[in-house]
């Protein structure tokens, strides 16, 4: 349970100092390569080595992105609370050797410890504008519908993708280090491209019994998923659309999405062969003689961002450890060695060597927290390794965290963790809250905020929140297992009675 709830996601993958494999050939700075900066916005960290008027054209486009897609999805520019991280290439080759593939134009992931993070050549941005919105899209959804069926996520993403293909003023640059500015934006909304026509066209037919049990593989055969959960999502926002708010809000609520769409659609069940061919039929219609009605969105977008200093070159192989899909195991540990010879501070790399040499790496994070005071990931991971009797220690270490990253969900939810598992439930309320308001689609979170509200005697809502973390996590899994025996428990304790909402969790941004 505490390798869910405290940090790794994934499995590390790292990358050489000098170049192995590589086409273009990663160098980082202690080697000759180039300098990296981070530059933080309004909704954006970006982590680059790219010149810096490249910089202000890419925060301008991903600002300009994020506001149309708010506009397109809720009508408004409602409050996402932390930042999305951006790790951008000048070097497009660069990029292509990460990604594994050339034909992939950026990707969203999660770092080991939560971060979630887009990957993109800030070079060639221009010419595939939609494939970073469509990530940030995926961010932005995970927001208003933390429960989301594979066809939904992908049918949401590519419906709003298009609002990349902006019209934009754009107000002149002042300051040296401080650029301000705004830009104003129009966008469509559902546009059916040249492109996805074509493709629509050559695509083998996907039914939609079939489309639903589809649990989001990209692999050659899920480009037609990809596809067809995009007609489905544009023939129910065109044709069924009062039935379709009704299904998103019972995910906003976070619904089983199963039971969301049964309650939404009592006349499409797929398990019902009679009612998938007519799902089926109208989708072959729609897809054949659909015009594909679009709407207008436009906002304005605060363009301004603050640079930060140099990124330390240890900590750019750990930048390139968290984004790469393609290189090999020995080109990994190369690249831990290279960075821990560089700084044997650097926090993240104790840990992944620690556990190559199934060492104990707790002496090693108590210097580096020495050593880097200011770098909340040495103190997070400190709090991990220390052991369950230092627990002054540990609590210490996580707020040292929290304080120098308040947008860790990973970090709050684990001193929300160690508080409510202490006796302190109260205190750890709003640091839970906090916990889930940043990452509301994982799991363990959820469990975290029904155990603190178990613990505060409001067994329903803990009883809500516990089944839906139970309901996001494989069946056979340990967490399923863990989040079953506490349902069972909290059963008994207070009958299985649940209101219709855990009034612990904060309303979902609308």
């Amino acid at each position: 349970m505490d390798s869910l709830r405290r940090c790794a996601t994934a499995a590390a993958v790292l990358l050489l100092c000098a170049p192995l494999a590589a086409g273009a050939g990663f160098r980082c700075p202690a080697k000759g390569g180039p300098e990296w900066r981070e530059y933080r916005s309004k909704h954006f960290v970006v982590q680059t080595d790219a010149e810096r008027f490249k910089v202000a054209l890419l925060v301008a486009q991903l600002e300009s992105m994020h506001v149309l897609e708010l506009q397109a999805l809720v009508g408004e520019q409602v409050e996402i609370p932390g930042h999305l991280r951006v790790i951008a290439f000048a070097n497009p080759a660069l990029f292509t050797d990460f990604a594994g593939e050339y034909q992939i134009g950026g990707y969203y992931t999660r770092t080991a410890l939560g971060e979630p993070v887009i990957a993109l050549p800030i070079e060639g941005l221009e010419a595939a504008p939609e494939t970073v919105a469509h990530e940030i899209a995926h961010y932005l959804s995970t927001f208003l519908f933390p429960r989301q069926p594979a066809w939904f996520s992908e049918g949401l993403a590519q419906f709003v993708q298009t609002v990349a293909e902006s019209k934009t003023r754009i107000e002149p640059q002042t300051g040296s280090h401080l650029v301000r500015g705004s830009r104003e934006h129009l966008g469509q909304v559902g546009v059916a491209s040249p492109s996805i026509r074509r493709a629509l066209q050559e695509a083998r037919r996907v039914s939609f019994s079939e489309l639903v049990r589809w649990n989001g593989r990209h692999d050659v055969a899920g480009a037609s998923y990809h596809l067809y959960g995009w007609l489905l999502y544009h023939w129910l926002w065109n044709q069924r659309s009062k039935e379709f708010t009704a299904f998103q809000q019972r995910l906003t609520n976070g619904d089983d999405p199963t039971d969301a769409w049964r309650a939404s659609f009592p006349d499409m069940d797929p398990a019902d062969p009679a009612a998938v061919a007519k799902v089926d039929d109208a989708l072959e219609q729609y897809r054949r003689f659909a015009r594909y009605a679009a709407y207008s969105v436009e906002s304005k977008a605060d363009s301004s961002f603050e640079e930060g200093g140099p990124i330390r070159s240890a900590d750019v192989h750990m930048l390139m450890r968290e984004v790469s899909r393609s290189w090999s195991v020995k080109e990994q540990v190369a690249n831990l060695d290279e960075a821990l010879s560089e700084d044997d501070s650097q926090p993240s790399a104790i840990v992944a060597r620690a556990r190559l040499d199934k060492a104990l790496p707790l002496a090693r994070l108590r210097k580096a927290v020495t050593v880097r005071a200011g770098d909340w990931r040495a103190w997070f991971l400190l709090a991990t390794v220390l052991a369950d009797d230092a627990n002054d220690e540990k609590e210490a270490a996580y707020r040292k965290a929290v304080a120098l990253n308040p947008d860790s969900a990973l970090a709050q939810n684990g001193l929300a963790w160690l508080l409510a598992t202490h006796g302190r439930a109260k205190e750890a309320l709003p640091i839970a809250n906090r916990a889930l308001d940043l990452a509301p689609d994982q799991p363990a979170l959820i469990d975290t905020l029904a155990f603190v509200a178990a613990e505060l005697g409001k067994c329903s809502e803990a009883l809500v929140l516990e089944r839906r973390a139970a309901g996001m996590v494989p069946a056979s899994s340990e967490f399923a297992i863990a989040f079953n025996k506490r349902i069972k428990d909290w059963e008994a304790r207070c009958g299985a009675a649940t209101p219709a909402a855990a009034n612990v969790v904060p309303a979902p941004a609308r």
